[in-house]
């Protein structure tokens, strides 16, 4: 594969009853970047109708039932369509099973896609965990199928948000279940994979803050021990690694030092710990993207956004970004 060629990038297009199938209706009508060939995954029908609906003016769609590279026709939208919705209509804002089987059915020819090394990244739009999981895929979300289907043990959550950057521990685990789950290992393992990831998008030497699990990272014991038994030990392995990683610190002041320009990035410890800063800051604009795969894969950073599903409103900017950082990240890894 030339450096020079242009990323291919799979979009899937989310739950049908979620906002999924609009955002990458409104991405593929609108200005795109040209140095990309894009290849949606979905179902015709539903695209076409959605477009309708919204009153786009849609391009053509160069259609492919049996995708492969050579089929992708670069600057158009290519889409390799399937028929698997499961109903004959799609309510808007009204997940089920049909339509978490109908999501995870385009995530699945996506990845078959890239493992064939017919496309070069896979970008996710929304789905519905519980929709899913009723379909009878047992996984919290697209991160756990595709480290399952990779054989993928070490792996990381990681957000980007205009200048902010946050990667998690611990991802989609009820808050009584993490303190088990913040183990030295889990710790090296995440900020080793943030530091190659922040070094992969252009941050020659990334300082890393990594934040505690309790309150004022436990207080010198006082209020918890995970910081002096499994995260203080974690950043000091780092740091014997080359590692630029201070911590443990409480989490407002991690934050703050990161605004300010101080760290190039935070660690945080579990998803509401990491997340209600960023996307409080960069609501719109936040991406999702998967560290340790062995492909290319973002996601855009918010839900299926079942209570507006339909309406018309939901913005594209995360989208548009997961899509941009996507092939980034692509042209990225030719070049090492």
């Amino acid at each position: 594969m030339a450096i020079n060629e242009r990323p291919v990038v799979a979009l899937t297009m989310g739950d049908p009853a979620g906002v999924g199938p609009e955002i990458v209706a409104k991405y593929v009508a609108g200005p795109r970047k040209s140095d990309l060939t894009l290849v949606v995954v979905g179902e015709q029908q539903l695209l076409e109708e959605t477009a309708r609906r919204l009153k786009l003016n849609f391009p053509n769609l160069n259609v492919i039932t049996r995708p492969s590279r050579d089929k992708f026709v670069p600057g158009a939208v290519n889409l390799a369509s399937l028929k698997a919705r499961g109903r004959k209509d799609v309510e808007p804002g009204k997940p089920d099973a049909k339509t978490g089987r109908a999501a995870m059915a385009f995530v699945e020819k996506a990845t078959d896609l890239v493992m064939l090394n017919e496309v070069d990244a896979i970008v996710t739009a929304p789905i519905s965990k519980k929709a899913i999981n009723d379909a009878g895929y047992y996984f919290a979300g697209h991160t756990d199928y595709f480290a399952n289907r990779t054989n993928t043990s070490k792996y990381a959550m990681c957000f980007l948000g205009d200048n902010w950057r946050v990667a998690l521990v611990t991802s989609h685990h009820a808050l009584r279940k993490v303190h088990a789950k913040i183990k030295l290992a889990r710790v090296i393992r995440t900020v080793s994979l943030f530091d190659e990831f922040l070094r992969a998008i252009g941050v020659k030497a990334p300082r890393i803050v990594v934040v505690g699990l309790n309150p004022h990272a436990g207080e010198a014991g006082l209020l918890g021990t995970e910081e002096i038994n499994e995260i203080e030990p974690a950043i000091g392995a780092c740091r014997a690694r080359g590692i630029s990683a201070d911590g443990p610190m409480s989490a407002e002041a991690a934050f703050i030092k990161h605004l300010d320009n101080k760290y190039d990035g935070v660690v945080a410890m579990y998803h509401d710990q990491g997340l209600v800063p960023l996307k409080v800051l960069a609501p719109h604009r936040t991406v999702h993207v998967t560290l340790g795969l062995p492909f290319v894969r973002t996601s855009v950073g918010h839900g299926a956004g079942f209570d507006i599903a339909g309406r018309g409103v939901a913005k594209i900017d995360s989208l548009r970004n997961a899509v941009n950082l996507a092939a980034k990240l692509v042209r990225t890894t030719r070049q090492r």
